[in-house]
């Protein structure tokens, strides 16, 4: 079965490409929100395996979102995203138990295995 995924970006064509992409390595992207306001209701209605969450939102930012729901515990493995590669140190990734970061434009190349399932 596929990892769902849940894609979190206020750029729209970013989640456009990113959605071809996942779609093209085996995912199943069942959803996207430009906000977070928007992203706690996705999570809450589709209940996705994981979460392309970026960063910086309109209203809020994606570490502390990242830091909410593992708090909450729903299980779902998180990796934030940005186009600024220096946005989420690493300690900063790890205290928001978040599965790792990976800079936008280093997406297409990378394994998302590890952080995604």
């Amino acid at each position: 079965m596929a990892v769902r995924v849940l894609i979190v970006d206020d750029d729209v064509a970013f989640r456009e490409a990113v959605r071809k992409l996942l779609i093209e390595r085996g995912y199943d992207v069942i959803g996207d929100a430009g906000t977070l306001a928007q992203a706690r209701v996705a999570v809450a209605e589709l209940d996705p395996d994981a979460l392309l969450l970026d960063v910086n939102l309109p209203d809020g930012d994606g570490v502390s979102f990242s830091r909410e729901l593992s708090a909450r515990g729903n299980g779902a493995r998180i990796l934030l995203t940005s186009s600024d590669s220096t946005a989420a140190p690493r300690r900063l990734v790890e205290r928001s138990g978040a599965a790792g970061f990976i800079g936008k434009t280093e997406l297409i190349g990378a394994r998302l295995t590890p952080y995604l399932g």
